[in-house]
């Protein structure tokens, strides 16, 4: 046990309100620790001290000294937090229809404007010709860098396999609202 952890279970030690084990510990470290066995026993002769002394007070002090913390506590609390004390209920209410609210606008504007019609959208998806079915199978690369290599003015016979090209579908959509 170290002199921090000793201050901290002071008050406990001297209550004898610690197990068997910690008030080991503590008796390990004030036959070690000079500090803390002085700082021990100063605080057994306050406490003895504090006994021996006889305070008196007037017969209404309990209700003065209550009536002062009870008037700091109100002083203390913000009047936001007072409004919202009183008015808790109204206030989650009005929270939970703003939020009602502002969902049912996000729906309504992603779903139902785009679609001012007010119908479903009709789409017809049709295929169309193929891109290109020939494409060629894979050139051996090892084989084909060489010639490249020699001839500065070589092509590549490699296919632009990174390029596809997709149907335009928006397009399509377009014709078969046209025909209708």
């Amino acid at each position: 046990m170290d002199c921090y952890s000793f201050d901290r279970i002071m008050s406990d030690y001297i209550d004898a309100n610690l197990s068997v084990k910690q008030r080991q510990e503590a008796n390990e470290h004030l036959s070690v620790c000079k500090r803390c066995s002085a700082k021990l026993a100063d605080m057994k002769n306050i406490l003895a001290e504090m006994k021996t002394l006889k305070i008196t007070t007037s017969s209404d002090f309990e209700s003065r000294l209550m009536d002062c913390i009870k008037n700091s506590k109100e002083r203390k609390e913000s009047r936001f937090i007072r409004l919202f004390q009183e008015h808790s209920r109204p206030i989650s209410v009005i929270a939970a229809v703003f939020l009602l609210v502002a969902t049912s606008i996000f729906v309504y504007t992603s779903v139902v404007i785009p679609n001012a019609s007010g119908s479903l959208p009709a789409a017809e998806i049709r295929t169309t010709a193929p891109v290109n079915n020939n494409m060629q199978a894979p050139v051996n690369v090892a084989a084909s860098a060489k010639p490249a290599l020699s001839s500065s003015r070589a092509k590549s016979t490699l296919p632009d396999t990174n390029k596809v090209e997709l149907p335009n579908y928006n397009q399509q959509i377009m014709t078969v609202n046209k025909n209708k």
